[in-house]
């Protein structure tokens, strides 16, 4: 286990917790458990199957971290349900529910600032551009880090655009068997820009395309729904 994950144990416990605990009532009904019993088999699971195989990309210095981390939690969840009988489409619908929980908790000025920064273009490219070169140093560093490209203009029709050519997420998945988690995480993204009113379309994914992912925003159309999961929705969007 890489030192920075060892050390920050307690933290990462607790962010578990605060994610896990807004579906308390779905783990306790899935699992027939308390919820203070399962939230701690889904951490020793964790904690012994999936922090001491965790690539280091850079610690609290880089957003990315907190990524990999945080959507490993929810792969965690779903082995330990999946022992209680739970399908993978209920873990899915699942982990959405935390993910939309979570979203709603933000203040309706804050989601409104979000949705207005979506459609400054300007504004989002200098951000993007931005994070691209801090990732660009970051991965000479740490090589299984993530690496994305704003593209200027953004691809045809869209507004914005753009591309993450690496993702630790999906290399992980690869490497230790999780692949059938990926699709559902990924669809964890329309679920919080959803909720912000931020319509998001994606049409490739590293882990099933293994070229990359795209983010584009087209600010006047609606956000896709997201349950069912978009990749099940047949409208060509991932």
């Amino acid at each position: 286990m890489h030192e920075y994950y060892h050390k920050n144990k307690a933290k990462l416990k607790k962010d578990m917790n605060k994610m896990l605990s807004l579906i308390s009532g779905e783990l306790e009904e899935a699992s027939g458990k308390k919820y203070k019993e399962i939230i701690e088999e889904i951490w020793i699971y964790y904690e012994n199957e999936l922090l001491d195989k965790f690539p280091y990309i850079g610690g609290d210095k880089v957003s990315g971290t907190r990524d990999l981390t945080g959507a490993y939690c929810f792969v965690a969840m779903g082995e330990v349900l999946k022992k209680y009988g739970t399908g993978i489409d209920e873990i899915g619908k699942i982990m959405v529910l935390s993910y939309e929980r979570l979203a709603y908790k933000m203040s309706p000025i804050v989601r409104k600032i979000f949705r207005k920064l979506a459609k400054n273009t300007k504004l989002l490219n200098k951000i993007f551009l931005k994070r691209d070169a801090k990732n660009e140093k970051n991965v000479s560093k740490y090589p299984d880090s993530f690496k994305t490209k704003t593209k200027i203009p953004p691809e045809e029709g869209y507004d914005f655009s753009f591309h993450n050519i690496a993702c630790p997420l999906a290399n992980f998945a690869k490497q230790y068997g999780y692949e059938e988690y990926m699709p559902y995480l990924c669809n964890l993204d329309y679920v919080m820009l959803g909720v912000m009113g931020i319509p998001l379309f994606r049409e490739h994914t590293c882990f099933e395309d293994g070229d990359y992912c795209d983010f584009k925003i087209k600010n006047d159309a609606k956000p896709l729904p997201y349950w069912p999961p978009v990749f099940r929705q047949e409208e060509g969007y991932k």
